[in-house]
């Protein structure tokens, strides 16, 4: 077992020395300000938490919602 846990360990390590890690200059702020527009918000704050972010939160809510229902089954549901 530990002889598998080497080989992963070390194909793990190729595969992240072997990714190119250079990135653009500009990064996601120019990404924000030159497509700030699209969403038709005033301040540009309000407009990455109302037109990006809010998927990620959808999907975090969705996930915690899940969560808690399944929990609850697990339990047994309602007692009577």
């Amino acid at each position: 077992m530990k002889k598998a846990g080497v080989v992963i360990t070390l194909a793990l390590g190729i595969v992240l020395l072997s990714l190119d890690y250079s990135h653009e200059v500009s990064g996601s702020y120019a990404y924000y300000v030159q497509n700030w527009g699209e969403i038709g918000v005033p301040n540009l704050v309000s407009a990455i938490l109302a037109g990006w972010r809010v998927y990620d939160s959808l999907g975090e809510a969705s996930l915690l919602f899940t969560a808690v229902v399944g929990f609850y089954l697990l339990l047994g549901g309602k007692k009577k």
